[in-house]
């Protein structure tokens, strides 16, 4: 198991219950936290990207 598909993993993890998670808050039109731990997951998606390459490799 590489590093890249380790942080592959917990990204898509992280996306997957973050957004399990927050789906009260979400319904309800609070997109605060959602907007914050978004950009934070994308600006680590282009981390990622940048250092271990696209996630799906053919």
């Amino acid at each position: 198991m590489t590093i890249g598909f380790v942080f592959w993993l917990l990204m898509v993890l992280w996306l997957i219950f973050g957004l399990y998670w927050n789906r009260s808050d979400i319904r309800g039109g609070n997109y605060g936290m959602l907007g914050g731990n978004l950009l934070l997951f994308v600006l680590l998606f282009l981390l990622g990207w940048k250092l271990f390459g696209f996630p799906i490799q053919a």
